[in-house]
């Protein structure tokens, strides 16, 4: 019996955390899916404080950089141009970073072992 119990308290929380996934997902889908427009898009944004930030905004023709802060939307400069980096020239994951870390120490022990057994 307390098994049962175990068992039907862990299904619930289970369930719980489900529905608590998938409602903060439907719920992030309609906070960006509404801001889509063909006249205005946002190019950029970077983060330049906890609650402020800098966006590239494109509005028809014109490319805007705007502040944005608690106390309102400020327009700073109007852009003759914008050129995006490529996601090329972005520094490489940490994932990867390590990854070719390890292959190069993993490399020089093979290379120091080789010349051990040379010297014998």
């Amino acid at each position: 019996m307390p098994f049962l119990k175990i068992l039907f308290y862990l299904v619930v929380l289970i369930l719980v955390l489900a529905l608590a996934y998938y409602t903060t997902r439907m719920l992030g889908r309609g906070v960006y899916g509404k801001q889509e427009s063909k006249n205005m898009q946002v190019l950029d944004r970077m983060a330049v404080g906890r609650d402020s930030y800098l966006l590239v905004v494109k509005i028809q023709d014109r490319i805007l950089l705007m502040g944005v802060s608690p106390s309102g939307i400020v327009k700073l400069e109007e852009l003759d141009t914008y050129d995006k980096k490529n996601p090329a020239d972005n520094p490489p994951d940490f994932a990867g970073v390590f990854r070719e870390q390890v292959k190069s120490c993993l490399q020089r022990d093979e290379k120091r072992g080789e010349n051990r057994s040379d010297r014998r």
